[in-house]
Formats: structure tokens, sequence, C-alpha cells
């Protein structure tokens, strides 16, 4: 038993690191390419996971089964619109994860097919390892995307209310910490919620895959 908890562990290690990082890359290459050279000179302008890992937030998965990567700094002054900009690069994160997400179900989809199975079957096959990875991957980036676009600093939500309202991102910021454990709480509380909405994205971009696919 203990065995399998710790190659539960290790997987969901592997998929964390894996979706933080090329969420983290995908601000510093936006940003970047929109003319900031700030990622570049902090060195976050590499494929390198090492450099988008936060120690302390990676042995958090491994204790509350739940992680964060180093934020990426930008500077929206280099930016031709700062406003176009800024919000271009705070999507760029959660849009990565929906990518990920997308690429998952399509190799989870080729899998069954090849096995000469039909897409339900990945919803009853729960003891296939294959599908249990691809299926943990999915739903993890579905999570640190909405997770991500709640309003609250350092999150990403947090820099879409500040090119929307200014004041009320500036007053968040004062209280960031605060706001950030009240939501953390919140999410405990309104688990069931949080996971219905997961799955709820989840099941969307299934069905609309599974039909072009098939």
């Amino acid at each position: 038993m203990w065995i399998l908890e710790i190659t539960n562990i290790i997987q969901l290690a592997i998929i964390l690191a894996v979706s933080i990082w090329m969420h983290e890359y995908a601000h510093a290459y936006v940003s970047y390419r929109l003319g900031d050279p700030t990622p570049k000179l902090q060195w976050r302008l590499t494929p390198n996971p090492l450099k988008h890992i936060d120690p302390i937030g990676f042995l958090m998965i491994f204790l509350i089964h739940f992680g964060r990567g180093k934020p990426v700094q930008v500077n929206p002054l280099y930016y031709k619109n700062p406003r176009k900009g800024e919000l271009m690069v705070a999507l760029a994160g959660p849009a990565t994860n929906i990518v990920l997400t997308i690429i998952w179900i399509l190799i989870m989809l080729i899998y069954v097919k090849i096995m000469g199975g039909t897409p339900n079957d990945i919803f009853l096959n729960t003891v296939d390892p294959m599908i249990g990875f691809w299926m943990s991957f999915s739903l993890l980036n579905i999570t640190l995307a909405i997770f991500n676009l709640i309003p609250v600093a350092p999150l990403d939500g947090y820099r879409l209310i500040k090119i929307w309202r200014y004041q009320w991102a500036a007053f968040m910021e004062k209280y960031a910490n605060f706001w950030l454990i009240f939501v953390v709480l919140l999410l405990f509380l309104w688990s069931s919620i949080f996971s219905q909405a997961i799955y709820f994205v989840f099941t969307f971009l299934f069905t609309m895959i599974g039909q072009v696919f098939y």
C-alpha cells in the first residue's frame, strides 16, 4: 500500500513540475516577445524547469499535494500597448495549462482508439495506469488554470483585475497575504464546488474533442 502511495506522490510531483514549469515559461516567453527584457535578464527565458520551480512550492507538493512555481517578474512599461500586453501575459499561463489539457485528452483518445475502445472507456477503465496518468495530468492542469484566474495577488487573475480596475487591485495587493489565505480556506470549504467546476471544464473539452476525433 505504501508503495502505491509513494508512486502516486511521485506521479503528482512530475505532473505539477511539468505543468508549473510550462505555465511560468509561457509568462516569460510572451512578455519577452512583447519587448520586455526582464525575463531574459533574470534567466527565466529558458525551458530549464529548475529555473521556474520554487523549492518551497515544490516541497508543498509532498506535504499538501499542491504546489507553486517561481513567479515571473515582468515590466509592462516595455510593451507598446501596456494594457493589452499585460492582459496577454496574464492569460499566457492559464492558456498554456488548457492547451496541455487538450494535448493529453487527444493522447488519451488516440490510446483508447488504438486499443479498440471508445471515449466512454476512459471513464470506465480507471485501473489502466496510462489512462490514470493522463486523466490526472488533464485535471490538474485545469485546476491550475482555474486557480490562477482567481483575482488575488500574486495569481494571474490579479493582473486582470489590475487592468480592469487599478484601485481594486491596489487594495487587494495591500492585503495580499490575507486575501490569499482567505481564498485557500474558501476553496477547502467549497472544495465540492471547485471540483465541479474542474470536471465541467474537463467534460466540455473532452466532449468537444471527442466528437471531432471520433
